[in-house]
């Protein structure tokens, strides 16, 4: 996407609010139907001939959107269909689209793939469930916590939440059974070899590194713990 696109699509998410389900719904059914009417837009002719929604509004138009970008989790049961904001929103939107009309061509392409990013974004600031049951074993639970981590990742290309949470459960784990105080706890997005850390954590002379795919590189890093007398242990 051209820079100044962004800029100006990021700047209209900031002066209007643009975030949470009502607003992206509205985006991405609008911009579709940019691409049906092309531009300019005319914002009462995207009304309902009742007067009160937003024309074609709903889960099923929201929805075939995301399924073309593999999403398939529900952004709105309703695609906030009768949000009374979804109208001054579509208003502010067209407006948008249309000023950017008045300036040259729209790759209504990058528009598109600029709201699935924040759709994606909004997706991954979601908490993780966990549905605590005294039948359910305590493996049972994490298991469950790690797969939604999972399935976040695939959604979200390059951001291993899967390994994330395993390092919090894990640092949570050894905080339970040292002293207090006593471990240091590090980003999970901060490389070992940059920080001259022996690895996630250091407890004693181990050298701990959690992973959910131990490689070459981690397995030179345990050879580099041996020369430096520590003892590396791998938990995947």
């Amino acid at each position: 996407m051209p820079v100044t696109l962004e800029k100006k699509l990021s700047q209209f998410v900031v002066d209007k609010g643009f975030r949470g389900k009502g607003p992206l719904c509205v985006a991405l059914v609008v911009t579709q139907h940019a691409r049906a009417m092309n531009l300019p837009l005319d914002s009462e002719k995207l009304i309902t001939d009742g007067g009160g929604q937003v024309l074609g509004l709903g889960k099923g138009a929201v929805q075939a959107v995301l399924n073309r970008h593999n999403i398939d989790r529900i952004l709105a049961s309703e695609g906030r269909r009768t949000s009374r904001g979804s109208m001054n929103n579509m208003r502010a939107y067209v407006i948008l689209l249309n000023e950017l009309h008045e300036q040259g061509p729209v790759d209504l392409d990058a528009i598109e793939q600029f709201w699935i990013n924040r759709v994606h974004e909004f997706f991954s600031a979601k908490p993780f469930k966990i549905r605590l049951d005294a039948s359910r074993s305590l493996r049972t639970v994490i298991g469950d916590i790690l797969k939604q981590a999972e399935e976040r990742q695939k959604t979200m290309t390059g951001v291993y939440y899967a390994g994330a949470v395993m390092q919090h459960l894990v640092g949570a784990k050894l905080d339970c059974v040292l002293p207090g105080g006593k471990l240091a706890h590090n980003s999970f997005s901060t490389a070992d070899a940059p920080s001259n850390r022996a690895g996630d954590f250091l407890v004693g002379d181990v050298a701990l590194h959690v992973t959910t795919s131990p490689g070459e590189a981690l397995i030179h890093k345990c050879r580099d713990n041996l020369d430096e007398g520590l003892r590396p242990l791998i938990v995947t």
